[in-house]
């Protein structure tokens, strides 16, 4: 079996839980990813084989950036094809990522079978383009719009140590959440928070860009700042709520640590994915939408859900409810049984 993602934790964390998985069923597992991505860090340390294939991103870049990302699509296409071939894998799961095209593309034309990962409500270009063609593809949550393909709404694939996580609440702590790559308007309106309530405690996941800069800016005793970690679930063991960005992976995390959650998405993100991921955890009661243009107002509402224990417990409830922590298992079944067929 070969694993293709790439680029960031939200591909490559869930990718790595299925492979974890895959591999506890006999299942032999190689990992493809860019030579220069932070995926093969991560990969080795896990202990998987893994196989370079060039890549680069070719969406909201200028003229001579997409032709060398053409140049390298069409160089990492021919490395994929020759990847398949020595290996001769019985399927590939496509994880997300740019690396993931020109290796899904070699697979399609050389009629292999291959399933697709998405931890978004909105699939990124990659999933678009070759759910068509996927065995299935496996999504986090119920898509917003018509999905292309052959699909099931399976949870994404966590960790064992998310899984297994419980919360010790103590009723005061607030989780801050930026992302892989930190967020400094998050950042800096957890420390405005943090000195205006003095009665909580704070936890701000500033990520290593920000870390030094955010530190010189703290002016309150209950502001506890972490630079990055590989095990988040310290964190939200601690949590009486959060608040983070939207994304697909740690929005998971958090709904099987029924974490309520304050969700601000990242404006940026590709066909404002994050916006409907935090729509539809809105509607389902486990978070409250704040959009950054009004993050202004983030003080006043961690005061006000602070002071609500029963609003709390019902977004708890209801966090539980829609967590699947046995997606890694379910995706694992179901690509079995596809490859015995």
């Amino acid at each position: 079996m070969l694993i293709v993602a790439g680029g960031t934790g939200g591909h490559i964390f869930p990718a790595l839980a299925l492979a974890r998985e895959l591999v506890r069923r006999e299942i032999e597992v190689v990992w493809v990813g860019r030579p220069e991505g932070i995926e093969r860090d991560i990969v080795a340390k896990a202990g998987y084989d893994f196989a370079p294939v060039v890549a680069s991103k070719f969406s909201g870049t200028g003229i001579g950036d997409k032709l060398v990302s053409l140049v390298r699509l069409i160089q990492g296409f021919f490395q994929s094809v020759k990847l398949l071939t020595k290996l001769q894998p019985d399927a590939l799961v496509g994880g997300g990522g740019f690396v993931s095209a020109p290796v899904l593309l070699a697979a399609l034309l050389q009629g292999r079978q291959f399933f697709l990962l998405e931890q978004n409500r909105i699939p990124g270009k990659v999933t678009r383009f070759f759910a068509p063609y996927a065995r299935e593809s496996f999504l986090a949550f119920p898509p917003e719009k018509p999905f292309p393909g052959r699909f099931t709404v399976t949870g994404t694939p966590l960790r064992d140590e998310i899984i297994s996580g419980e919360r010790k609440d103590d009723g005061k702590t607030v989780l801050i959440l930026g992302g892989s790559q930190g967020a400094r308007v998050l950042n800096l309106a957890a420390l405005d928070t943090a000195a205006a309530l003095s009665n909580l405690n704070f936890i701000v996941l500033t990520g290593k860009r920000d870390y030094e800069t955010i530190r010189a800016l703290v002016r309150s005793a209950n502001c506890e700042l972490v630079e990055w970690t590989d095990h988040p679930e310290e964190l939200y063991r601690r949590a009486t709520i959060a608040v983070s960005r939207a994304g697909g992976m740690v929005t998971s995390e958090l709904l099987v640590f029924g974490i309520p959650m304050i969700l601000i998405p990242f404006p940026g993100a590709a066909d404002r994915h994050q916006d409907a991921n935090a729509r539809y955890l809105s509607s389902m009661g486990a978070a409250i939408v704040l959009e950054q243009t009004q993050i202004s107002g983030l003080t006043s509402l961690v005061r006000t859900l602070m002071a609500d224990e029963k609003r709390r417990r019902d977004m708890e409830r209801n966090a539980r409810a829609l967590a699947k922590p046995a997606a890694a298992e379910e995706i694992a079944e179901r690509i079995e049984r596809c490859l015995v067929d």
